[in-house]
């Protein structure tokens, strides 16, 4: 059954290569159901280049740590293909750089949704002041390989994972930049759609 996000949450809708409808929204903690929906929808290995580990489930903490996000400091956008939960990208500030994660769930992934998502964080945080993205992936990651392919970033190899910084004034603009940063300036001007404390 497709999902349905209220009509009064700010939203960018726009299609992915092969010509699906997707939508991206903030996420917000009412969305646990959809995390959880996207979760039983990664494979186990995609749960490993995600998560480090093959996860089975999320526990409450994880969740709740997911979802009830400020949209400031944590910044993270939900997405939907066709109507179906597809995946998640976000950034969590800290100081000297902010972590980034990108989720796709493995029936919409190779279809261009990761860019989109990657699209709308670098738009954010540019907005934001947000000066580089630290990335942490598993070696052999070809989804985030592929994303940062030709982005000026020099991966360490610590313990199992790579890590690596983008700076994001070395990224392009993109076309919808002023839609994205619009979208989130009116989620965060939404009290409905804040956090609860």
């Amino acid at each position: 059954m497709p999902v349905v996000i209220p009509d009064d949450r700010p939203r960018v809708t726009t299609e992915l290569r092969d010509g699906s409808e997707v939508l991206l929204s903030p996420i917000v903690s009412a969305d646990v159901e959809l995390i959880e929906e996207g979760m039983e929808h990664l494979s186990v290995e995609s749960r490993f280049t995600r998560f480090g580990q093959g996860l089975a489930r999320l526990s409450k903490a994880e969740l709740a740590y997911l979802t009830n996000v400020d949209q400031r400091s944590h910044v993270a956008w939900g997405a939907l293909v066709d109507g179906e939960v597809a995946g998640v990208g976000r950034y969590v500030a800290t100081e000297g750089c902010s972590e980034i994660a990108i989720t796709v769930v493995d029936e919409f992934q190779k279809r261009g949704l990761g860019t989109l998502l990657f699209e709308a964080l670098v738009a954010v945080a540019r907005a934001d002041g947000v000066e580089e993205f630290c990335v942490e992936m598993v070696p052999g990651n070809v989804a985030v390989e592929h994303l940062v392919d030709g982005m000026e970033i020099t991966p360490d190899l610590t313990g199992s994972l790579l890590e690596g910084r983008i700076r994001i004034a070395d990224l392009p603009t993109g076309d919808r930049d002023s839609e994205m940063i619009g979208v989130l300036e009116k989620f965060r001007g939404q009290n409905p759609w804040r956090p609860s404390a």
